[in-house]
């Protein structure tokens, strides 16, 4: 399989890469968009690996998430039809999980 990043997962990871920088710096910043980047690679080999994310547990897709670091996650779903892994969303688990999933 393949992943692909949304126009919303893409303007979510540019939020959070932004905030890491400015507030923790460039070395963070790097660690986190390389650790971005190793689980979107993952997903490609291993696109069951995320577990069921339960508050969006009500659409009719089935989202999953992994830990980007210990507080981000990253929400996609798998495209079975075109053989991809959408990654949907970037959050910050720090969110109100209501919030975060209305946005989606």
């Amino acid at each position: 399989m393949k992943s692909v990043w949304s126009e919303r997962a893409k303007k979510s990871l540019h939020i959070v890469e932004d905030y890491i920088l400015r507030e923790f710096g460039e070395n963070q910043r790097a660690e986190f968009m390389t650790e971005a980047e190793k689980v979107a690679v993952q997903l490609e080999t291993f696109p069951t690996m995320g577990k069921e994310e339960p508050i969006l547990a009500h659409r009719k897709k089935l989202y999953r998430c992994c830990m980007i670091t210990r507080k981000s996650k990253m929400i996609y779903h798998i495209d079975e039809k075109r053989a991809l892994v959408v990654i949907s969303d970037v959050w910050d688990i720090r969110r109100a999980p209501k919030t975060a999933s209305k946005d989606l």
